[in-house]
C-alpha cells in the first residue's frame, strides 16, 4: 500500500472507532420509561414527604417544625429556584427532589429519639450520577435519568 492509502484507511479506521463510540454514548436504555409522577415546587413552610421550606432554605428532615430548626442544619448548595420534590412515591416519605444542579434522595436517615421531643434528619442526599433535566419518578421507588435506573436513590445494574 502507498503512504497516501495507509492514512487514508487510518483516517477511516478512527472515523469508525469514533462513530461507534458515540452510538455507545448517545444510546439511552431507559429513555421509554414513563413519567409516573408529579414534581412540585416547594412554598414556604410547605412540606413533602422528606423535604420541607422554610425561610428558602430546604431541610430533609421528619418531626416538629421548632425542633428541626434548632437542631437539623438545612440542605447546602440547594437552588431554590429550581427545587422540585415529586410527589407520587409508594411509601409518601421516600421522595425524589432535584434542582439544576443534583436529583437528591434520603440515602441514610438518621432518628434522633428524646424524652421530649424525636426527629429523622437525611445526610446523605445526593444520586450520584443522575442527570437532573432529564430524571424522572417511574414507579416503585425507581427513578431514571434515561441513562441510568435508579432504586430508591442507588443505582442499578441490569
Amino acid at each position: 500500500m502507498n503512504c497516501k492509502r495507509q492514512k487514508v484507511y487510518k483516517g477511516m479506521k478512527i472515523g469508525y472507532i469514533l462513530a461507534f463510540l458515540l452510538f455507545l454514548v448517545a444510546c439511552k436504555p431507559y429513555a421509554d420509561y414513563k413519567e409516573r409522577g408529579h414534581w412540585k415546587q416547594l412554598k414556604e413552610n410547605e412540606r413533602i414527604g422528606f423535604y420541607w421550606r422554610h425561610n428558602d432554605k430546604i431541610y430533609a428532615a421528619l418531626g416538629d417544625s421548632a425542633v428541626l430548626i434548632k437542631y437539623v442544619k438545612p440542605m447546602e448548595d440547594v437552588d431554590i429556584a429550581t427545587f422540585y420534590v415529586n410527589k407520587k412515591t409508594t411509601n409518601g416519605m421516600e421522595n425524589y427532589a432535584k434542582d439544576k444542579k443534583n436529583v437528591y434522595y434520603p440515602l441514610h436517615a438518621i432518628c434522633v429519639d428524646a424524652d421530649s421531643y424525636g426527629y429523622e434528619y437525611a445526610t446523605e442526599l445526593i444520586v450520584k450520577g443522575a442527570f437532573p433535566s432529564s430524571f424522572r419518578y417511574v414507579g416503585d421507588g425507581k427513578g431514571t435519568d434515561g441513562y441510568t435506573m435508579y432504586r430508591y436513590g442507588r443505582r442499578e445494574d441490569k
